[in-house]
Order: structure tokens, then C-alpha cells, then sequence
């Protein structure tokens, strides 16, 4: 047993059937446990010192997320500098999104894909609510900052976070791990391995389980299903990998993967916000014809009429087969699916109106094959591949923009004091995308010291896209009022029977404020375009490495989906472009002579055309997620340090800086159209991150393990649109 003294405040209570950590796993000499040791990545399709590679890149293996006790996405950005897990709504399971240097998508749509690509056991996760339920018993982790696709399945313009689970072995081992926590939070976890057959077949068994009570208080008393605290989440998950070895040179893998994740998790508005022309601001009273009921109170109250409810299941499956042809070479293919089912509701300004309430259905499924090809020789390695891909998508957003008695807009034969009902925002939209890839890298040594690295990559893609999107008039009959500082107001409170009931019974006709008439858009994305890298390392002793690399690379276009309405003369907003980033980044690596210390740091320039900065913006009177077009530049740089101090006593301590700037981003204010250069959205100028672990011997029969981290992220925007409350 040991007492964690990370700022979760949790003790967490293990039994390992295995035993403790070997002695490999210690330093020359050494009796207690580091999380200083060599750490193998896998970023070049090879297994290969992290110290030897010449990228900027965080990794850990399994025996020192262990020690660190980390266990979530969340876990391995605190601990990689440049890197933060952004999680739209509060608990595991859902929304939740990674940004390298600053730069990821915002857009939390399933529909839009990330340019910063996550992948597990080598399957490209492609929805952004489904990475949390693949990261327990894991054997290495790994965050490559910067363009990566030619090495790699899916291209992304970013960065590339890889985690590799434990495979079946020929050992008969588990472990049970149970931890508890404030606001009755309850986590259990474990894992067995059976060997079946010895050196042939090997079954191994892995589960999470983490529940707890919501952490924000919501303060609404009234009528209607809403209330209730939210931020609270029931998360699920149970993983079994099959592998069988028929001989020496050939294995197959297969794997199973189940997740349910099901919670009250309402938004980030814990404060109500308004519109003016040019800006978002917080509410500073009045706005909506109530004063402020946040002075004075804890920031983590709100009072939303509305219900906060999500429920996600994924189903995966990934056969995996490694092939040692022989005379260094070796093919891997990997094939994948994944298939997914998920709805949110969601009270999206945290009032005590019904001012915005989100109601979002997902069904998504789609399979990836990729076939990888390396050859090994003696002065070369060479990789080749191929990648396909192929989604299925269906999304609705169904977003009551007003209701209530005394709102009922759209319908001049009847007057508005005399009627509940109001304005509905409804873009159901599907979407198909195929994608081909190929791609291919060389590494060289010119001499003992000097290594040259080139790659290449083309990819075909087309995607079939369909939206239905308007605003509708409703009918949908008060479900009670609620009176705050002298006003009464009429609320529209449903849980999801409730809205299948509205949509079913309750949508009149279509309105639209610029008189348009219901836009149904169908369009096609098609395109192909290559992205190449070269790269540079020297090696001028055995304790640095120098390197320098250029990487041109394309994220595809696409189309604004979901939660975004635009009227018939806006359409051309709806498609947006493929951005393209010229990335520069120069490094060094170093390593004392005993492997205590490591220091590693990199600076980098990118010169991106078209990005897709996302906004979050007001179109026709209508809340939406759009993706813009915007030349940007990101520069910066990040410092990693890791040192074994002493026995036992670890430290590891990173730094981030970027510095952003998107051009020419348009906003509607006071005085008319503005046109100015802004800041990325979700970019922090600084980041820190560091730990100190310290672990002693505990009356001689095991250790007690301490460990202090920290983290701290720096303001930032939530979107381009830079504005005040965000």
C-alpha cells in the first residue's frame, strides 16, 4: 500500500500478483525505483531510444507511468511541456482534445478531425470521445510535437500522441487497483494475463471502473427535469487482446475493446455570457433580464434550469498481424473498426432561462487497414505503407434558441404575449469519407555521426457531405416558469424523452431572420496532395545529439457540420480549404555519462497557409461552431529536464512557450466589419509542468512512494474570435 501524495487528494490501494519491479527496472546499483531510465519509442516504426531520435518528443514507458501514477490523456500532457488535453465537458468519456504548440481543433463536433492525431496500438482514433476509454495497462506512451505522416497512418499537421497497451505474455500475472477520492469519487482497475499455451498462446484481461458526484453545484430550484449538481461521470471500460505466435516469425493479435461512459456534465458556461456587436462578454447585469447570481459565490455554482445529461459506448475491434519475412524485413498490417453511439444534452448558458439548450446525437462507425513494409540494412532503414479509411457519420444538433410565454417568434398570426413556444435551431448532417494514403521514409547514415532523413506522402481523399439546417417555429408548451430578481419567466426544461417528444410533436415551420427558406446542402470534397519532410542528426558524442528538420504537411478540407446555422446566401462558408504548415524545428538531446540526467529542448517556426481556426460565432441569430481559413504563424520553444537527484529521488521539469498569430480575422462590431491579426484559440504563451517523487524503503518488505506535481497553463482564448469572456 501506498499513500499518493499527487494534488488529487487520493489513496490509492494496490495488489499485485506479480510482484515488485525487477531489478532491470532500477538504476546500476541502485535499490529503489526511478522514473530515470531508457525510455524506447516507436516514432520512426522502429523501436529506438528516445535519446537517438531527432524530434522533439515526451514519451514514458509503462513501468513510469506507473510510478507517476498516470493513468489518464489528462496525466501525460501535465506531464509533457507544449502539450494540453482540453476536455470539452467534465468527465471521462466525452469530449475531450488534444493541442500541440497551440494548436489543435476546437471544434467538438465528431464530425471534425483533429490536426494533432491520436493513435492506439497503432489505430487512428478518429472521434474525439473515444480516446479515454483505451488508456489503462499500458506498456509506453509517447507526444511527437510537430508534422507527422510519413511514417504514420492518418497525416496531421501537428503532432501525433501514440499509446502502445500490454500485450499477452508468457508469464500468469495480474493486479487490482481501487482508489477513492472527494465528491464520493470511486476508482477500481485491473488487469490478468493467462498464458494458454506456452510461447504460442496468451489471453490478457484489463478493466477500469470510475464513478464520482458532480463537482459543480447547480443552485436552480424549480419545475421541469433540470437542476441538479453536474460534472459528474460514470466511466467504463474492459479491453481483452488475444495473441497467438504459430512460430517464431509470424504473430497475430487480437483485440476487443468495450467503453460506456454516462454522467450529468453540462458545459463551460458557468457564467452567463451575451453577444454585443464585436464581442462576447460576461453578463455584467441585467443581461437577460436578471442580475448577476454569481457575486460573491464559488466560481463552480451555477443555477441552469436545463438538464446536463451525456451517454457514449464505443465498440472497437483491431486484429494486428507482425510478420518477420527475413534478411531485415518485416511487414505489419493492422486493421481496425470502431463504431460508435453517443447523445448530449446539454443547458448551455447555465441560466435560469432557457436561453440555449443543446441536444446532439451521434452514430458513427469506420474501418482502417494499413500495411507497413521495413527493411533494415546496414546503413539504410527504409518504410513504406499504405492506408485506407473509411466513415460513416450521422450528427444531429437540435438547439431551442428561444422559449418561454413572451418569446414566440416567427409567426405573425399570433401574438407574443399570448403563446409560449419559440425558435428552434435543427442541422441534422451525414457525412462519408474515403481516404487513400501512401507513404514512405529513409534514413541514411552518411557517416557514423551524421544521419539523413527524408520522407514523402500522398493522400487521395473524398468526402460526401449532406446538412439539412434551419430555424424552426415550435410550439412546445412551458414546462413551468421561473421567477429570479422580480421577473418570471417561462422555461423549457426536457430530458432526452422529452426532446425526442418536442421534435416528434412540437416543430412547426420553418422562419429564418433574412427570410430564407430551409437549406438543404449537399456538396463533395475531393482532392489529393503529397507532404514531405527532410531531416537532419548529428551525433558529436555519446552524450548529444543536434538536429535540424523542414516538414511540409496537409490536413484535409472538409465542411462545417453540426452545431452551426447559415443562410442561403452564406453557403460558400459552409466548405472549408486543406491547410498546410511549412514547419522548421532545430533540437539537442543530451545525456550524462551515468544516464542520472537528461536534458532535451527544441525551437520551431511553422508558416501555416489556410489554417482552420475555429469560432465560435453568431450566424442568422444562431449560435455556431465554425472553421475559418486563416494564414497563422506559431513559434516557440520547450525544455524538457529529467534527473535522478538521488536514490530514489527524482525530478522532472518542462517548460513551453509559443507565440501565435492568425491573419486577418474578421469580426462584425459596433462600428462595422473589424479586420485584424488575432491569437490562436487555445494557445497559452506559457506552460510549466514538474514532479518530484521521492521513494523509501518501507520496513524492509516494500517502498512508500511520494510524489508532489504541479502544472500550470496560461491564459488563452477559447477560439480566434478573441473575445473578453472567452
Amino acid at each position: 500500500m501506498y499513500i499518493n501524495n499527487k494534488w488529487k487528494h487520493a489513496l490509492l490501494v494496490s495488489v499485485c500478483l506479480s510482484g515488485s519491479a525487477s531489478a532491470e527496472d532500477n538504476l546500476p546499483g541502485e535499490s529503489r525505483r526511478s522514473v530515470v531510465e531508457e525510455v524506447i519509442i516507436t516514432a520512426t516504426r522502429r523501436e529506438e531510444n528516445l535519446q537517438e531520435v531527432g524530434i522533439s518528443a515526451s514519451a514514458f514507458n509503462g513501468n513510469q507511468l506507473e510510478e507517476m501514477n498516470a493513468s489518464s490523456a489528462g496525466d501525460l500532457a501535465e506531464l509533457s511541456p507544449n502539450v494540453e488535453f482540453k476536455k470539452q465537458w467534465g468527465a471521462r468519456g466525452n469530449s475531450s482534445l488534444f493541442y500541440v504548440r497551440g494548436v489543435g481543433q476546437a471544434d467538438f463536433n465528431e464530425g471534425s478531425e483533429s490536426p494533432t492525431t491520436v493513435y492506439i496500438d497503432d489505430f487512428y482514433i478518429m472521434s474525439n470521445s473515444a480516446t479515454d476509454f483505451l488508456l489503462y495497462d499500458v506498456a509506453g506512451a509517447e507526444i511527437m510535437r510537430g508534422p507527422q505522416g510519413a511514417l504514420f497512418g492518418r497525416n496531421s499537421t501537428a503532432g501525433a500522441v501514440a499509446v502502445r497497451n500490454n500485450q499477452p505474455s508468457d508469464e500468469l500475472e495480474g493486479e487490482i487497483a481501487a482508489a477513492i477520492g472527494n465528491y464520493d469519487r470511486k476508482e477500481f482497475k485491473g488487469y490478468f494475463n493467462i498464458p494458454v499455451i506456452a510461447d504460442t498462446l496468451a489471453i490478457r484481461f484489463s478493466g477500469e471502473s470510475e464513478v464520482h458526484d458532480g463537482t459543480t453545484k447547480n443552485l436552480y430550484v424549480g419545475p421541469g427535469p433540470g437542476g441538479g449538481d453536474t460534472h459528474e461521470g460514470d466511466f467504463q471500460s474492459a479491453r481483452a487482446i488475444v495473441k497467438w505466435t504459430p512460430s517464431d516469425t509470424l504473430s497475430f493479435n487480437y483485440k476487443y475493446q468495450y467503453g460506456f461512459a454516462e454522467g450529468r456534465n453540462g458545459g463551460d458556461s458557468s457564467q452567463p455570457m451575451l453577444t454585443i456587436p464585436g464581442d462576447t462578454v460576461t453578463v455584467p447585469a441585467d443581461g437577460f433580464g436578471y442580475a448577476p447570481f454569481r457575486s460573491g459565490a464559488n466560481s463552480t455554482h451555477v443555477i441552469s434550469d436545463g438538464v446536463n445529461d451525456f451517454e457514449n459506448e464505443v465498440d472497437h475491434h483491431l486484429a494486428t498481424v507482425n510478420w518477420d519475412v527475413g534478411n531485415a524485413v518485416t511487414i505489419k498490417s493492422i486493421t481496425g473498426y470502431l463504431d460508435q453511439s453517443k447523445y448530449t444534452l446539454e443547458d448551455c448558458d447555465g441560466t435560469p432561462r432557457t436561453i440555449c439548450h443543446a441536444y446532439n446525437v451521434v452514430e458513427l462507425d469506420y474501418w482502417t487497414q494499413e500495411l507497413r513494409l521495413s527493411v533494415d540494412l546496414n546503413d539504410a532503414r527504409i518504410t513504406v505503407g499504405g492506408f485506407y479509411l473509411d466513415q460513416d457519420y450521422e450528427n444531429n444538433w437540435i438547439l431551442p434558441i428561444t422559449s418561454g410565454t413572451g418569446t414566440f417568434q416567427g409567426h405573425s398570426s399570433i401574438e407574443p404575449e399570448d403563446t409560449p413556444g419559440g425558435l428552434v435551431q435543427i442541422t441534422p448532417n451525414t457525412a462519408d469519407l474515403e481516404s487513400y494514403a501512401l507513404y514512405g521514409n529513409i534514413a541514411y547514415d552518411i557517416s557514423e555521426k551524421v544521419t539523413l532523413t527524408g520522407g514523402l506522402r500522398w493522400t487521395d481523399e473524398e468526402r460526401d457531405f449532406q446538412q439539412t439546417e434551419g430555424l424552426y417555429v415550435h410550439d412546445h408548451p412551458d414546462t413551468g416558469t421561473v421567477s429570479f430578481q422580480g421577473n418570471t419567466f417561462g422555461i423549457l426544461s426536457l430530458d432526452r424523452n422529452g426532446y425526442r417528444n418536442f421534435l416528434a410533436n412540437n416543430v412547426l415551420g420553418i422562419v429564418d431572420p433574412e427570410s430564407d427558406p430551409e437549406v438543404d446542402y449537399r456538396a463533395v470534397y475531393e482532392d489529393d496532395y503529397f507532404a514531405y519532410e527532410l531531416s537532419l542528426q548529428y551525433l558529436p558524442n555519446n552524450e548529444l545529439l543536434l538536429y535540424g528538420s523542414f516538414k511540409h504537411a496537409v490536413k484535409s478540407g472538409g465542411f462545417n457540420n453540426g452545431l452551426v446555422n447559415f443562410s442561403s446566401s452564406k453557403l460558400d462558408a459552409i466548405p472549408f480549404d486543406n491547410e498546410e504548415n511549412d514547419a522548421i524545428e532545430v533540437g539537442m538531446k543530451w545525456s550524462s555519462s551515468d544516464s542520472r540526467v537528461r536534458l532535451n529542448a527544441a525551437l520551431f517556426y511553422y508558416d501555416y497557409q489556410d489554417y482552420q481556426a475555429t469560432a465560435f460565432s453568431v450566424e442568422n441569430a444562431s449560435l455556431g461552431v465554425q472553421v475559418l481559413n486563416s494564414d497563422a504563424t506559431v513559434k516557440g520553444a520547450e525544455m524538457e529536464l529529467v534527473a535522478n537527484l538521488a536514490d530514489g529521488f527524482d525530478l522532472i521539469l518542462g517548460f513551453g512557450y509559443v507565440d501565435t498569430e492568425v491573419k486577418d480575422i474578421s469580426k462584425l462590431t459596433a462600428s462595422g466589419l473589424d479586420t485584424a491579426d488575432l491569437e490562436l484559440g487555445q494557445a497559452p504563451e506559457f506552460q510549466t509542468n514538474g514532479m518530484l517523487r521521492y521513494e523509501v524503503d518501507l520496513f524492509n518488505s516494500g517502498t512508500l512512494s511520494n510524489v508532489l506535481s504541479f502544472s500550470y497553463v496560461g491564459e488563452r482564448y477559447v477560439d480566434v474570435l478573441n473575445d473578453t469572456a472567452t
